[in-house]
């Protein structure tokens, strides 16, 4: 019961609202609530006028109206901007949802990747047809070194996934095709991502790969650590194919440090453009 019919005590009112004392005390300290008036004994002492007001910022604050809006409304109220504070929260909300949806996109992008390496035929060489696609390209100084290199990789990420984008794949690198298949590969020549469109101010950076049949190969470990015998590999399959390289390598990681401590843990494809040549009977015919 209040200390008397008229006012109630700062402990009071808090137990109605079911709010700490200290909420009390800290909007008491903003302004924002302040009590009817303190009694000599220290009590803080609040109206009808204030339970009221009270009501108003707990309902508030369940729409997570913040401190500073409530404030700014209670100096202020009226229909009209009752409206305009519930539209300028509707218009959040809306943008909350919209940005929690990109979010679960990315997520179901993830689950994709995931199922999609739990199928993985590795050390199986493939031959399929591919559509062209848009690639996002930054291209590696021989004489960069190795932190200069890493400078490049940050650089393209930066580019290609935005502050609130999720980088949900990893980035590619291109090795020059025909030194690989000679067994003389060095490092990798550029950085690759693929992009929906041309978006990017720097068009000497955006390439698009020709479509056609690639052969393809996925394995276990690093590219560094299993190049040479990736390249006779490859050979041995494009020779006994009668198929000429016709492009530069591609490297995808697919499984790499995001979800394992060992390198040799991770799961890497390479791509090549081929096409046919012709038979060298044919051509002795001719």
């Amino acid at each position: 019961m209040p200390h008397n019919q008229n006012f109630y005590t700062a402990g009071e009112l808090a137990k109605m609202f079911n709010l700490s004392k200290q909420t009390l005390l800290y909007y008491d300290r903003i302004g924002l609530l302040q009590p009817e008036f303190v009694s000599e004994n220290g009590y803080r002492n609040y109206s009808l006028h204030q339970y009221l007001t009270l009501e108003v910022i707990t309902n508030l604050r369940k729409l997570d109206i913040s401190i500073s809006t409530i404030q700014k409304y209670l100096a202020n109220r009226s229909p009209e901007m009752m409206r305009k504070l519930l539209e300028k929260k509707d218009k959040k909300c809306q943008e909350t949802i919209e940005q929690n949806e990109n979010i679960r996109k990315d997520i179901r992008v993830m689950f994709n990747q995931l199922d999609a390496l739990e199928e993985t035929c590795l050390d199986q060489i493939t031959l399929n047809y591919r559509h062209s696609k848009n690639l996002y390209v930054s291209r590696i100084n021989s004489k960069s070194g190795h932190m200069g290199t890493i400078y490049i990789l940050a650089s393209h990420n930066m580019k290609v996934f935005s502050e609130h984008h999720f980088k949900e794949r990893s980035v590619g690198w291109i090795v020059d095709g025909k030194s690989f298949l000679n067994g003389t590969s060095g490092g990798a020549k550029a950085y690759f991502s693929t992009v929906s469109m041309n978006y990017y101010d720097e068009k000497e950076n955006y390439f698009e790969t020709a479509a056609g049949f690639y052969v393809s190969l996925r394995f276990k470990g690093t590219f560094h650590k299993n190049k040479r015998k990736l390249s006779k590999k490859i050979s041995l399959f494009l020779k006994r194919n009668n198929l000429r390289p016709i492009s530069d390598l591609y490297v995808q990681p697919l499984l790499n440090y995001w979800m394992c401590t060992s390198q040799d843990e991770y799961i890497n494809q390479i791509s090549i453009q081929v096409e046919q040549m012709e038979d060298s009977a044919e051509e002795d015919d001719k």
